[in-house]
């Protein structure tokens, strides 16, 4: 009876730690830096296609700025 005990102590045990492990798949939560060059603008917010700070539409998806 006691050895029944032992083994679901250790089997729960196991399935804790098993269990409690996070894959390595990075923080989602994580900010990504966007490395942007001295001649561009943000990209479009919609396509994220480059764009200039003159433009008034997405030159690639026609999406209003503003």
């Amino acid at each position: 009876m006691l050895e029944m005990a032992l083994a679901g102590v250790f089997a729960a045990v196991a399935l804790v730690a098993i269990g409690g492990r996070k894959l390595a798949t990075g923080d989602p939560t994580a900010m990504v830096r966007v490395a942007i060059d001295d001649s561009s603008d943000l990209p479009c917010p919609w396509c994220g296609a480059q764009t200039r700070e003159v433009d008034h539409h997405c030159p690639t998806c026609g999406q209003r700025f503003g």
